[in-house]
């Protein structure tokens, strides 16, 4: 019997099925818990980035942002975040990816959800063995005080639990910080490819 048929077959309340989530990443990541070594990790890469182009501001600005990420991923319960720890070209690459649960209270609120969703961003929407996948895009390209500066690219997928686990979606939301100049780069499309190619390797795992 396969996972599908199996989860729809199961009973409700305390005879429901645990289900984790499985990933498939390129060479040169790392799964962290979301802790002190991975904030760590993360503000390494940054400084590798930005202060050898003399972006001394953006550094600082990322690594204090950096900082309250972290604190309201912890809030928020997220339960890894994937970083690339082999550089490419010398550098590392200031991205990370982090799966955390739907800000949502259950599979009962995803319709509310949606529609918040589609009045602040593009979605696009699939299904796949009958449970929905969204995805959109969050961009930043100034600072908080309307200079410009550094921006990021946020490409978030929502993956719907299978029903018969009551459990709210999973959310994979990977981030790209870009320096000042290269908001245009090519290096941008190429991450968001990379990006939605490792999200496209998602799937659910029943626990043992």
């Amino acid at each position: 019997m396969d996972l599908k048929s199996e989860l729809k077959g199961a009973t409700s309340g305390a005879g429901r099925p645990s289900v984790t989530y499985s990933l498939l990443f390129p060479p040169g990541w790392k799964r962290f818990a979301v802790d002190d070594d991975a904030e760590k990790t993360f503000v390494a890469s940054l400084k590798q980035v930005f202060q050898p182009r003399g972006l001394a501001k953006d550094y600082m600005y990322y690594r204090a942002l950096t900082h309250r990420m972290f604190m309201d991923m912890k809030k928020r319960r997220a339960s890894s975040i994937y970083l690339p720890v082999k550089p490419i070209d010398g550098t590392l690459l200031p991205a990370s990816m982090v799966v955390l649960p739907a800000p949502l209270g259950g599979a009962h609120q995803l319709d509310d959800f949606r529609a918040r969703l589609m009045k602040r961003f593009e979605l696009e929407e699939r299904t796949e063995n009958e449970l929905a996948i969204w995805r959109w895009e969050e961009r930043q390209t100034t600072f908080p005080e309307g200079d410009v500066g550094v921006g990021a690219l946020t490409v978030h997928h929502l993956f719907e639990a299978p029903k018969s686990t009551g459990r709210a979606p999973l959310m994979l939301s990977a981030t790209l910080l870009v320096p000042t100049g290269e908001e245009k780069s090519d290096l941008i499309g190429i991450v968001s490819e990379l990006f939605d190619a490792i999200a496209g390797t998602f799937n659910w795992v029943r626990k043992p």
